[in-house]
């Protein structure tokens, strides 16, 4: 078999797994600093609630649940959008690779489900992961000190 092709296949799939982790953390970083400014924004209204006798608990778990929303939104566009590009590649076949170094002359697609199902997973984990500190923040927030110069 050829060696060369191999061991690209294999640094090609590496290299993937690091620019999709790169991708979702800063999807992460952007759900994290979108429900920040929320928060901010929203300081006033948490306050309330919170003055009207809501647990830090159920404010947590609306901040939880909109940055859970927009991680799944993302997800999905993720998943729709890359497995169109693979359909598209793998029946067009854009990747021409040279005939004189590999064995075939264009670049195989092959959708691993199984990788695809753990990058959904993860995604979805790090934008769970990502909700936690601003709706914790949220949580935390002292309806005295919020409303006093209203």
């Amino acid at each position: 078999m050829n060696r060369n092709l191999f061991s690209a296949l294999k640094l090609e799939k590496i290299t993937m797994f690091v620019i999709l982790t790169m991708i979702v953390l800063v999807g992460a970083l952007n759900i994290i600093s979108t429900l920040i400014m929320l928060v901010m924004e929203k300081t006033r209204e948490v306050a309330i609630l919170r003055a009207m006798g809501a647990s830090a608990r159920s404010i947590m778990a609306i901040f939880v649940f909109q940055g859970v929303f927009v991680g799944i939104l993302g997800t999905v566009a993720g998943l729709f959008s890359g497995l169109g590009l693979c359909e598209i590649l793998a029946r067009y076949k854009f990747i021409k690779l040279p005939s004189d170094v590999y064995y075939i002359s264009t670049l195989p697609v092959q959708v691993q489900w199984g990788d695809v199902i753990m990058v959904a997973l993860a995604a979805l984990g790090i934008s769970f992961l990502a909700t936690l500190y601003p709706s914790w923040h949220a949580s935390k927030v002292n309806p005295v000190e919020a409303l006093r110069y209203e």
